[in-house]
């Protein structure tokens, strides 16, 4: 029996009189690397603030297992759709990184040792090491995006949230990403919003398909038909190879 770390029970969500989610219920187990997609303003980063506590729902209740972490920053990694920074901010990868480990109590942006330590192994993980010098606003899409990654690896979370991580990058780079996302699956549960349902399915466990509601499917029964009837429209289905 799989350890369920976030428990999903009939939450809704309006803004003001606008209904956002209805009686979304999901289970996602530990080490379970799942995939969430819809169209446009379907729920989709509403539900991922929900999860992180950002926002509460109207109705039902959201459980996160470990209930005594559940305040810890390392309890959650998260990475955004659109970066909090600026592009031409002068910072470095290795600074950026660095930025997971700061809390409400750190001191003028001081790090441990052990800090600095989990830093560079991030990078190294990410492949961004080489560049740990390099300021942000030089980056390819990917390169930022690794270094996104590694900030929020950086404090060992239980728990990985990813907002459309490959939204604006090329298609190998995507690969290579999502290649090492399905790695860190091994020991940790990923979570991850796509547009791309044809390209994810290949590496996810499970796909919730988002619209208001929600239908959970195993990667092996999604069909051309089931996300027209998600989108509302006629859908082109475009295999990746591996």
């Amino acid at each position: 029996m799989s350890n369920v770390v976030i428990d999903i029970d009939n939450v809704s969500f309006n803004y003001g009189p606008v209904p956002v989610l209805e009686n979304i219920s999901l289970k996602i187990n530990e080490d379970e690397f799942i995939g969430i997609i819809g169209p446009n303003a379907s729920g989709k980063s509403t539900l991922l603030k929900l999860i992180l506590g950002l926002i509460k729902p109207d109705n039902g209740t959201i459980e996160k297992y470990n209930q005594t972490c559940q305040h810890q920053r390392n309890h959650i990694g998260y990475v955004p759709q659109h970066i909090n920074f600026s592009r031409d901010f002068p910072v470095t990868v290795e600074e950026v990184v660095l930025m997971g480990h700061v809390t409400s109590t750190s001191l003028f942006f001081k790090f441990s040792k052990n800090e600095i330590t989990s830093a560079k192994q991030a990078m190294q993980a990410l492949e961004i090491d080489n560049i740990a010098k390099r300021q942000i606003g030089s980056l390819s899409g990917g390169q930022l995006q690794r270094v996104l990654i590694a900030r929020a690896l950086v404090c060992q979370p239980n728990i990985l949230i990813l907002d459309e991580p490959t939204s604006n990058i090329d298609m190998r780079v995507e690969e290579d990403i999502f290649a090492l996302l399905k790695n860190y699956s091994e020991h940790m549960t990923i979570i991850v919003v796509s547009h791309d349902i044809a390209f994810i399915s290949g590496y996810v466990d499970r796909v919730a398909c988002l619209n208001r509601t929600l239908v959970c499917h195993d990667t092996e029964s999604i069909s051309g038909k089931m996300i027209e009837e998600l989108y509302d429209a006629p859908v082109k289905m475009i295999h990746h190879h591996h």
